[in-house]
């Protein structure tokens, strides 16, 4: 192979490397977009009962102010997203697909709690929910860690922040 036709190669080889590069970034910049959106919109298709059923209930004296809550989700949904992104481009290793599957499962559990506690007031029905989302969560860091350390550690705040709900869930479940 001549000089040329090597450098040809390495540029031709570099300019796909860039387009993979570009595409992973639109990609992953796609999962948080959407992450953050259904959370935003769940937020705001609820916020009336926040004020007007959330703040008449008996609640835990460790509740944080109403303000955290956003803070926190918009945190934790960039960090769920991150997740995915990594778990839908990981190489097939065997535990990849259940993993798939509970990161669907707890997705489709926390897009759920949020309707289910705050705007049917269902909140034995939801505590239900999430504590099964603890266990889809735990089970992700648990399966992840040896192929996706990454993912473990990402998970692993959401998981606390999940547990510390499951808390304040129980709180008003049994207060209420």
């Amino acid at each position: 192979m001549s000089s040329y036709e090597r450098l040809n190669s390495d540029q031709g080889v570099e300019s796909e490397r860039q387009r993979c590069s570009n595409t992973n970034k639109i990609s992953l910049f796609v999962w948080i977009a959407v992450l953050i959106l259904v959370g935003s919109v769940s937020g705001a298709l609820t916020r009336s009962q926040i004020k007007n059923w959330y703040t008449t209930l008996n609640r835990s004296p460790l509740t944080p102010p109403n303000i955290v809550f956003p803070i926190a989700w918009t945190t934790l949904y960039t960090m769920i997203a991150i997740c995915g992104w990594m778990i839908w481009k990981a190489p097939l290793f065997p535990k990849i697909k259940l993993i798939k599957e509970l990161y669907v499962l707890q997705l489709i559990l926390n897009w759920s709690w949020t309707p289910l506690f705050f705007s049917f007031h269902l909140t034995g029905c939801s505590l239900l929910v999430i504590v099964i989302m603890d266990v889809a969560v735990s089970l992700i860091i648990y399966l992840a860690y040896q192929n996706l350390r990454k993912v473990s550690y990402l998970m692993t705040p959401y998981l606390l922040w999940i547990l510390f709900a499951t808390y304040l869930n129980f709180y008003i479940w049994q207060h209420n």
